[in-house]
């Protein structure tokens, strides 16, 4: 008798879409898209699980009752933070050091605005701060940044703070971050231990900023528990209220959440904070498992949906997390994977300014609702995916699979309208300027991303994804000199891919000061009590101790300086050599980074941040390798039409359109050519070739 089918779910829910994977026990996947709903996040979800369902050949109660894994990638928090829609916050913390937020760093009035924005030095202010002064109240008390305590906590002045913060300004939750709670959280446990006494009901949301981060930097670690405490309920409610809906329509595995550490976590585990980047965080996970299939060390991963366009790097094999991610202006300290995004999707609006008279592409967008003027939803500013269809890149009768019509004599007049009359421009000309624009400025970011890490672009291959990347990928390619792009069957849902394929992760980041060499004891007891405690968290989620994966990472630098290089460590024990080659592995690669001769020896080096990541191994996809096979590429060919491209001539060319599902392994096409997938389109320029590789990628190579 043969086996119930099992499968594993991942969502992402974007600005445009929500995208699904479902992946079966034996190797098959599919994938759905839904229209996101911003009124509700959740009706989104289960729209796109039927949808799924129905692509199964199923109901929405089989699929989920068949389920053993229901993994969830999220923008809610991320929603919150732009819509400024969280709660009523308070804040506690060290007697003393009540206006750190508002103080800032001299860098906070520019952190998180662009090079233009910043160019405007008279209209720069600092951003709002989510808790106003008057609710921010010191307590008394001090440690030292060793860890030793100076004054005791004076606990009448914390139950006066929260009874006054409760009572009298009516808050829904709080946030504490006590100075040098890093090195030691005693009185942040006290005051933790007091709050069961003054809110017993727990009728407000508590954020600790000792649980959130371990690492030194008292702003950036109070605006972490500030913005926990900001998004924790709204969060929670949206958590809560899908797993309901899931369980009430069948579901029997767990929810896991995707986080921005690049892992997913029981749902009662994860913290509001952890939420943030957990869609992009999905495409560089799915991007890690294909890179490690394909033997690929550098890898630009490149998503562009319908509202921004996110990067990501894997260098030598490794993701990297930011060290201090800057989320709506404010510093924080949560180990979320360096990803980097700017308004550059198919939503976003093209316009000329009128006191210049220049094209600008970005960053606003369209969104999912009224869309671009194409949707024919009621939009009516021009948009890139009006552009793209303008150029005949898109099929108006083909987008979604078929599934909606695009209105191009809509899209075609807009653009006429508001972009090319203004430029004294034909309309392709204009749809071509907004094609360009938006390409320069993808490919600004990458190398911006790229060159600081101390490599240059042709050392890297891209991974174009989302539902607007395969479009666009040669042409911001182009610009970087980068000579090979993958494309994949699960391109447009790859986040969602990514998310179905995460393992559970926990991350825990501390601030440290070895002074090498170090005595290799000290070292090994620390990474020894971190693990323990990490690897007991994860038993008690279900995990065998031999199903747990540890991932160690230094972050050095020379001494006295601030900022350090993290280093990824190969090792679990280490020696009086080993330590010595971890200092020789920093200096070149400081070297790598900066240039020949910018380390100075004579200064010293530490060790100041410990990075561990305690991996649970869940299900992965399983993508085998197919035969090479003869395959017909007429019978692929689904006819031809005039496209627009902008390399190496701007002019329309009669171009083929082929059926990727028609596409046998092995097959090459020679460029111009456009390719169809169910929810995204190729587009392969002239002096191009695209090669349908064994896993049936789609590899686009200059020829």
């Amino acid at each position: 008798m043969a086996s119930k089918a099992q499968y594993i779910i991942g969502v992402d829910t974007g600005g445009t879409f929500t995208d699904v994977v479902v992946l079966s026990n034996a190797g098959k996947v599919w994938t759905a898209k839904a229209s996101t709903t911003p009124d509700d996040f959740s009706r989104g979800v289960m729209d796109a699980v039927a949808e799924a369902a129905r692509a199964g050949g199923m109901e929405s109660a089989q699929l989920l009752e068949q389920t053993i894994l229901f993994k969830h990638g999220s923008t809610v928090a991320t929603n919150a933070l732009i819509n400024r829609s969280g709660v009523k916050v308070g804040f506690i913390t060290t007697k003393g050091f009540e206006d750190t937020t508002e103080i800032m760093r001299a860098i906070g009035r520019v952190d998180g605005l662009s090079p233009d924005e910043i160019k405007h030095v008279t209209w720069i202010t600092k951003p709002e701060p989510f808790v106003p002064r008057e609710r921010i109240i010191g307590v008394r008390e001090r440690m030292d940044y060793q860890g030793n305590e100076i004054v005791p906590l004076n606990w009448d002045d914390v139950m006066a703070a929260i009874r006054r913060l409760i009572e009298d300004d009516k808050v829904e939750a709080v946030a504490v971050s006590l100075m040098h709670a890093w090195a030691n959280p005693r009185h942040e446990e006290e005051i933790r231990a007091l709050t069961a006494e003054a809110d017993p009901q727990r009728k407000v949301y508590w954020s600790f900023g000792s649980s959130l981060s371990q690492v030194a930097g008292e702003y950036a670690r109070a605006n972490t528990a500030i913005l926990n405490s900001y998004l924790g309920p709204t969060v929670e409610r949206h958590l809560k209220g899908l797993e309901t809906k899931l369980q009430e329509s069948g579901l029997k595995g767990p929810l896991l959440i995707m986080q921005g550490n690049g892992g997913v976590a029981h749902r009662e585990h994860v913290s509001a904070i952890a939420n943030l980047q957990s869609g992009p965080a999905g495409g560089m996970i799915a991007s890690a498992h294909v890179a490690g299939l394909l033997k690929h060390e550098n890898v630009i991963t490149t998503d562009m949906g319908g509202t921004s366009f996110d990067v990501g790097l894997i260098t030598e094999g490794y993701w990297r997390y930011a060290q201090e991610p800057i989320v709506e202006r404010f510093r924080m300290l949560q180990p979320i994977i360096d990803i980097e995004s700017i308004g550059a999707g198919g939503g976003t609006l093209a316009q000329v300014e009128a006191e210049t008279g220049r094209l600008l592409v970005g960053p606003g967008s369209a969104g999912a609702n009224p869309g671009p003027v194409c949707y024919d939803a009621g939009g009516d500013q021009v948009t890139v995916t009006d552009a793209d269809l303008a150029l005949g890149i898109i099929d108006p009768n083909y987008f979604l699979g078929g599934r909606m019509t695009l209105n191009k004599e809509k899209a075609l007049r807009a653009i006429e309208e508001k972009i090319a009359k203004p430029l004294k421009l034909k309309i392709h000309e204009a749809a071509a300027g907004i094609y360009d624009i938006v390409n320069a400025k993808m490919s600004d970011l990458i190398r911006r991303q790229v060159v600081r890490t101390g490599y240059l672009p042709e050392e890297f291959v891209i991974y174009a994804f989302g539902g607007a990347g395969p479009v666009h990928a040669s042409g911001f390619a182009a610009e970087l000199g980068i000579k090979m792009i993958y494309i994949f069957a699960t391109s447009p849902v790859f986040s969602a891919f990514g998310a179905a394929a995460a393992d559970v992760i926990r991350t825990r980041v501390m601030s440290c000061q070895y002074i090498l060499p170090a005595d290799p004891a000290v070292i090994n007891q620390r990474l020894d009590a971190i693990e323990e405690e990490m690897g007991a968290a994860l038993t008690g989620e279900g995990f065998k101790r031999n199903q747990v994966e540890f991932r160690r990472f230094f972050t050095m630098r020379y001494r006295r300086q601030t900022a350090g290089v993290e280093m990824p460590v190969a090792w679990d024990r280490f020696t009086v050599k080993r330590v010595a080659e971890i200092q020789t592995a920093f200096e070149k690669k400081y070297e790598e980074l900066y240039g020949v001769g910018a380390g100075y020896t004579k200064a010293g080096s530490e060790i100041s941040e410990i990075r561990v990541d305690a991996v649970g191994k869940v299900a992965k996809p399983r993508l085998s390798a197919s035969r090479k096979r003869k395959s017909d590429i007429k019978a692929a060919r689904k006819g031809k039409r005039q496209v627009f491209f902008t390399r190496p001539d701007r002019r329309f060319i009669d171009t083929p359109v082929y059926d990727y599902e028609r596409l046998g392994t092995g097959a090459r096409i020679k460029g111009p050519a456009v390719i169809e997938l169910p929810f995204t389109t190729t587009l392969v320029p002239p002096e191009h070739r695209i090669t349908v590789d064994s896993y049936r990628n789609l590899v686009m190579e200059v020829r």
